[in-house]
């Protein structure tokens, strides 16, 4: 039975092109495929599919003689054993002749109800997933697929791919094409200086892209403004925290009148969107990164944009840029002053993606700070007792509590210029049209040439981002950070 759910696969682009090579290797005319491993997570709208690896066929898993695919015993018996040796998700992709449609044929259903039938058994209930590729006249991609949980059938509606570009393709049995350029009422561009720059083409893929923002505030609403006056018309926005006056200076969705009044950040982004782009979606969640209805969101994003500068938050994007293969782009800013003179005006940026090293590979994230932050009231209030009562038996304290974080103070101005170069980034990462020039790299306004630093690091051969990549819910045992009970992380 087919359903309203959707599925979503996401591959890395380095990935594609072998695959492709692979299911290819016999156009124009025959057809070729594998089997591959998959990770997912089940969400309210449907399933996230991440693609692993390849189960490629050896000599004689295939019947070459065949002009479609056809999968030996052997090859199929491989595949089902290799359910029993990883949490992993089994399905298969192949190729029609160029210029056919990939919808499925009868044949293709036939072998899909066996397979799903067969690999739920072995895989104690797993999805099973099937996607159909072919190039058309003009050699340009096109796929179809579904995937069955439990008994439903759900259509694969949009291809992913993450690479130099964030590539979004929607099925060809999908509704709709892509959304045409922004025009104000009386039909005129609002994006023309950005058209003659970079071509309709990359403005229509911009405008067709879904972002999330964690953090709405000094970095996140300048980000989203700038975003939003490009023409992105889907957004994803989560902060926990309700305005306060002391925001007024960063915060570019307030308004004198909003002084006055308790409202959540989110609810005054959205508010600044929709009187940009009456016609923008835009979902609003009070919460934190580490609840899972956010994650479930996140999923149907090209790209996410950290504002937040916590520990948690960053240690939490970059699990999900390796096991899920959702990019990043993720920011912090820091000032400090002595005697009424600016001594430090920091700012940082760096890149999330599957295939580059993670944040604790880049030394990014300060274990004593995300200790602190996951910590609860009570256990706080535990660890400054037991910590007073090592100094009174004339033992350092300090393995017990090591003292509150300072509190990070930063001015408009700065947040603005960070919030909108990660969005000027995301355009260009989304479009494909320009990169960041480091992975990692950090910066001070008030230093010659800004003292620009990059940050380069390989990836730790110890770390779990070197095997759990596109892993999804199979890679939780090695998440870096979780959410902890009975902590407020929504409190300010």
């Amino acid at each position: 039975m087919t359903t309203d759910h959707t599925c979503l696969f996401r591959i890395t682009a380095a990935d594609r092109e072998k695959l492709e090579k692979l299911l290819f290797k016999r156009y124009p005319r025959r057809e070729w495929g594998t089997f591959f491993h998959f990770g997912y997570r089940i969400t309210p709208w449907g399933l996230h599919v991440t693609f692993v690896d390849t189960l490629e066929p050896r000599p004689g898993d295939l019947k070459r003689d065949s002009g479609i695919v056809e999968f030996e015993a052997g090859y199929i018996l491989r595949a089902q054993l290799a359910l029993a040796q990883s949490p992993l998700g089994i399905g298969v992709i192949h190729s029609h002749p160029q210029g056919c449609s990939t919808g499925a044929s009868w044949l293709d259903d036939d072998m899909d109800r066996y397979f799903a039938g067969e690999f739920s058994t072995y895989g104690n209930g797993r999805p099973y997933l099937s996607l159909r590729v072919a190039r058309d006249e003009d050699g340009r991609f096109t796929f179809s697929g579904e995937a069955w949980l439990n008994g439903e059938r759900i259509l694969v509606a949009e291809w992913l791919t993450v690479g130099a570009a964030l590539g979004r393709e929607r099925a060809e049995s999908g509704r709709g094409g892509m959304i045409g350029l922004t025009s104000d009422a009386t039909g005129e561009c609002t994006n023309e200086r950005m058209v003659e720059l970079l071509g309709a083409k990359k403005v229509t893929r911009l405008q067709g892209a879904t972002i999330g923002v964690i953090g709405c505030s000094g970095t996140g609403s300048p980000a989203i403004h700038v975003l939003a006056r490009a023409g992105v018309a889907k957004f994803v926005l989560v902060d926990p925290q309700f305005f306060s006056p002391s925001n007024h200076e960063r915060f570019h969705a307030s308004n004198w009148q909003d002084l006055d009044k308790q409202q959540l950040k989110v609810e005054l982004v959205r508010r600044m969107i929709l009187d940009i782009n009456p016609a923008a979606e835009v979902v609003v969640i009070r919460g934190n990164v580490l609840d899972e209805a956010v994650l479930d969101e996140l999923l149907r994003c090209d790209l996410v944009l950290g504002c937040t500068d916590s520990q948690h938050s960053r240690a939490a994007l970059s699990d999900f840029a390796s096991h899920y293969l959702l990019p990043c782009i993720d920011s912090a800013v820091l000032m400090r002053a002595k005697d009424g003179k600016l001594t430090e005006q920091l700012a940082e940026v760096a890149r999330y993606s599957p295939d580059e090293p993670c944040a604790w590979c880049l030394g990014r994230i300060n274990q004593k700070v995300l200790s602190y932050e996951l910590m609860s009231d009570v256990e706080r209030e535990e660890r400054q007792h037991a910590a007073a009562e090592a100094v009174l038996r004339g033992v350092d304290g300090g393995q017990y509590w090591g003292g509150e974080p300072p509190k990070e103070l930063t001015v408009g101005y700065i947040t603005t210029m960070v919030g909108a170069m990660q969005a000027g980034y995301a355009e260009g990462w989304i479009t494909g049209a320009s990169q960041m020039p480091h992975q990692r790299f950090q910066f001070d306004l008030g230093m010659p040439f800004l003292g620009a630093v990059p940050v380069d690091k390989p990836r730790r051969p110890e770390c779990c981002c070197n095997r759990t990549k596109g892993w999804s819910e199979q890679a939780r045992a090695d998440r870096s950070v979780s959410r902890p009970q009975f902590i407020d992380l929504a409190a300010p």
